[in-house]
């Protein structure tokens, strides 16, 4: 039943151990270019004087936002980025003072953020804020939005990664995975959530009332003890990605036709996108946040239920930035699952209904370029990347997690059940893979759905 379909993406990220931002030449030298951060706004120094304050800015090109990362951060006038009075308490401002050696002005690529290694402390946006002009201090690692950094050259995230290089994803190119539990009505959306060491899934049920829509909750798996618990009842969500924050859960909310975030705490749901330019959208079933913020979602039509069509028979990708919804293509019939590339540089769509997984360049502001095939796959349903870029991708169909490497060439398959839905990485080291499949409802809730587990050699990116 095609109502059914649905996915959550986990993003996967590539670690550094240094600063560098990609692999470095051979002539050693450093990476040179911006640094953006929290809200895609791009580190600033104001000036080029002893103590001047770094903080955030919009991205003008000016020579305040140039530096070079290599073990240090360097602005464009030779100053170095450094901890004011060489503190390592939580709110110590963070400024330029000329190069000294000094463990102030040390500063490494971790889990996504820039840490200071004297005093183990981030660089973070005072405030959690993405405004113009934020000061930014030394503060307590969190892995929160405020603490993430795209370094010169592109890589952004971190998290889960170690350093590589990787080699096969795949202990052999044909797999099978373990059932944990079943008994579910038809699970979905599956993102790892690190600060509690659990997995964040969704229950659909089956529609109800006069259009027919389908419930769902938010349940938590928690694998240390077994136990599947709800954290968000009557959630309405298909597809789950926790936040940067690492505090809220991003969900493609298909009982409002919308996006939404749901702090995991309180339960507080906040909607982040409600139309495109005043149409509703027919049912977010996918989703996923680059490192500055930048959400990118699918709407088929899985969910629209007996509700009126608002998109005139189209099925479409769009991004959410900055509060704005963008359409990245709606000339794809029912995009499922949507993935970013370890570097965040390339977009991966699966065409539900195409027989194709595409894939667009993203640009620096978020943007995407000409769309481009990737591979055939008939069915697509959820997906998720690993440390390496390969790409995981289901069929519904057939219960089937199909790998891929970054070039598209297929590595072998992941079998779990007979209708697969998603897939995402978690566990302690990141290599566990978590699988959706099951027997789909037809009618009072009868499906028989389960959660999967396998062990795999490259761990992937909760998100």
């Amino acid at each position: 039943m095609n109502v059914h379909f649905g996915h959550r993406l986990a993003v996967a990220a590539l670690c550094l151990a240094g600063v560098v931002a990609a692999a470095p030449a051979a002539s050693g030298v450093a990476s040179a270019g911006r640094i953006t951060g929290f809200g895609g706004k791009c580190l600033d120094v104001p000036g080029g004087t002893d103590g001047t304050r770094v903080r955030l800015w919009s991205c003008t090109g000016g020579a305040g936002q140039q530096w070079t990362a290599d073990g240090t951060v360097v602005a464009a006038s030779g100053k170095c980025l450094d901890v004011a009075g060489g503190s390592t308490g939580n709110g110590a401002a963070v400024q330029v003072w000329t190069c000294n050696g000094t463990g102030a002005q040390r500063w490494t690529a971790q889990a996504g953020s820039l840490v200071n290694p004297m005093s183990g402390k981030c660089l973070d946006a005072t405030g959690v804020s993405s405004a113009d002009g934020t000061p930014l201090q030394l503060w307590t690692c969190t892995g929160g939005a405020n603490q993430a950094w795209t370094l010169p050259g592109g890589t952004s995230d971190a998290g889960f990664c170690p350093p590589g290089p990787f080699g096969s994803p795949l202990p052999s190119p044909q797999l099978s995975a373990t059932k944990i539990r079943e008994g579910f009505n038809f699970l979905e959306g599956p993102t790892w959530d690190k600060a509690s060491q659990t997995l964040l899934l969704t229950n659909m049920h089956d529609g109800t009332g006069p259009e027919n829509v389908q419930p769902s909750d938010v349940l938590r798996y928690t694998p240390a003890t077994g136990a599947f618990t709800t954290v968000i009842a009557n959630a309405g969500s298909n597809g789950l990605a926790l936040a940067r924050d690492g505090k809220s859960v991003i969900a493609a909310t298909h009982d409002q036709r919308s996006v939404s975030r749901y702090d995991l705490a309180t339960g507080q749901r906040t909607t982040l996108a409600a139309n495109f330019q005043g149409r509703a959208f027919n049912s977010p079933n996918d989703v996923t946040e680059a490192a500055d913020g930048t959400v990118y979602f699918t709407d088929p039509d899985f969910q629209r239920a007996d509700r009126p069509d608002g998109m005139g028979g189209r099925t479409g990708v769009f991004r959410v930035r900055d509060g704005v919804v963008s359409l990245i293509d709606d000339t794809i019939r029912e995009p499922n699952g949507i993935e970013l590339a370890p570097d965040g540089r390339t977009l991966y769509v699966g065409g539900n209904a195409t027989g194709r997984i595409y894939h667009y360049p993203v640009n620096a502001d978020g943007s995407t370029g000409a769309r481009a095939d990737f591979a055939s796959l008939g069915g697509t349903d959820g997906g998720t990347i690993d440390c390496a870029g390969n790409v995981y991708q289901v069929t519904y169909g057939d219960g089937v997690v199909h790998v891929f490497a970054p070039s598209g060439q297929a590595l072998g398959t992941i079998t779990a059940g007979r209708t697969a839905t998603n897939a995402a990485f978690g566990g302690p080291d990141g290599k566990t893979l978590f699988i959706t499949s099951g027997t789909p409802s037809t009618g009072g809730d009868n499906g028989n759905f389960a959660l999967y587990s396998i062990r795999l050699n490259v761990p992937g990116w909760p998100y």
